[in-house]
Formats: C-alpha cells, structure tokens, sequence
C-alpha cells in the first residue's frame, strides 16, 4: 500500500511538471528552457503543497485557529513567491542569458507565478481531501457491516428451493465440497449451493476459516494443535494458509475464558 501511493504521488507530480513545461513551453521559444525552468520550479511547488496541506490546514483551519491560519498563511505566500521569483531571475539571467525573445517576461511575472503555484496547491489539497472522505466513508460502511455481522443471531440459507434460518449458537462448522456446501449443526446437517466464502462474509468474527473447505464456529472448539481443531468427536484440519490466524484466534479465545 505504502508503495503504491509513493508511486501516485511521483506519478502526480510528473505530471504537474509535464504540465508547467507546457504552459511555459507555449509562449517560449525554447521547450527545453521551460523544462529546466520548471524543474527548479516544481521543489517550491511540492513544499509550499506538503506545508500548507499537512500542517496549515490540520493544525489550524482544522482546529478553528483561524487567525493563526491566516497569518502563516500569509508567510507562506511570501516565502513561496520569494523563491519563486529567484527560480525566475536565475532563469532569465543564466539559463536565458537576458535574451526577451527567449523568455516571456510576462508568463514569470509574480502575479502569474503566484496564480499558478496556489492553484497546484489549492488543486492538490481539494483531491486530497476527496481521497480522505472517500477512505472515511468506506471506513465507515465497514464498521457498520461488521458492527451488523457480530450483532446477527442467525444464518439464513436456502436449501432445496426453501429459506432455512440457522441459530449461530447451533452452528458448528462449514464444510465446502465440489458443487455444493455442508452446513453441520446441533440437529443434523444442511446441504446448499452457495458458495462458502459468501457465507464467510456473512457470519460474525467467531467463525474462523481454518481451511480452504472448513469454516468453524470457533466457540464449539473442545480441542486444537497447530494442525487441526477439535469438535463433535470429529477432527478437522487446518492449513497453512490459514493457520497463522486460526491459532492466534483460538488462542486469543482460550485466554479469554
């Protein structure tokens, strides 16, 4: 996860500055002067970015400090624009050797400098605070369906064209053979076509996978090793793809009672 947003945010900065070589490119003689023009830019533009949205805006226009927001704001554009026009200067004065013709004095003016570092800014925190909301409410969906998955008392299954609702209480293990799967309970057994990872994500936190064709109500485990559980006098296995989780969970149980 962590590289992949690395990977995002340089393929997001690439193209900011693919994008100022452009807008500069456009009224300049030379693209490639608008490209080390925009290099020296993009560090200004990547700072002033980082500070205003991860310490200006969740330290105090989060917090209601608006004051304070509003004059380290006000440093920050300083600042910022200071660098800006020196990146200019230098640009005009080494890299264009004062030639007019090379540069457009109007397109490095302070005012269009100004326009086109904060609207980056203003852009980038807009698509942050969207990717943030977004995250939050998928959080939040899932604590919701996890909060109803631990709150149900039943399973409900169809079998043989009938609805059947199982008490979780009365439900020991799950077992997933070729077309169909076994339902085992206190009374007898249910044989139904779904599928057994779609009964997985139905039922609470106490039904473990153990194995690829096992789902146990964790709760009705007598006995368990690192290989296999125990219930009903009957044995099941578990595998190594589940069995870092199974164990800890089991044994998580085990201390509890």
């Amino acid at each position: 996860m962590m590289n992949k947003n690395r990977l995002l945010n340089i393929f997001y900065w690439i193209s900011i500055l693919v994008l100022l070589t452009l807008i500069f490119g456009f009224s300049w003689k030379s693209h490639l002067l608008a490209f080390y023009f925009s290099v020296l830019l993009l560090p200004i533009i990547i700072i002033t970015t980082y500070f205003f949205n991860s310490f200006l805006v969740p330290k105090y226009l989060f917090t209601g400090r608006y004051k304070k927001f509003v004059l380290y704001f006000f440093y920050m554009l300083v600042v910022s624009l200071y660098f800006e026009m020196l990146v200019s200067l230098f640009s005009f004065v080494i890299l264009a050797q004062t030639n007019t013709e090379m540069v457009d004095l109007e397109g490095i003016s302070i005012f269009t400098l100004g326009i086109t570092l904060y609207l980056i800014v203003f852009v980038t925190s807009f698509i942050r605070l969207f990717i943030q909301f977004q995250k939050k409410e998928k959080l939040i969906a899932s604590l919701k369906s996890d909060k109803k998955r631990e709150e149900q008392q039943s399973l409900l299954i169809r079998v043989d064209r009938k609805n059947h609702v199982i008490p979780l209480n009365e439900l020991f293990y799950i077992e997933s053979l070729n077309d169909y799967v076994k339902v085992i309970t206190k009374d007898g057994k249910f044989i139904t076509r779904e599928k057994i990872t779609h009964l997985s994500n139905k039922l609470p936190n106490s039904f473990l996978r153990i194995h690829r064709s096992f789902l146990v109500n964790s709760e009705k485990v007598t006995s368990f090793t690192t290989t296999e559980v125990s219930m009903l006098n009957i044995i099941l296995p578990i595998s190594r793809t589940y069995k870092k989780q199974a164990i800890e969970t089991l044994e998580s149980l085990q201390q509890k009672s």
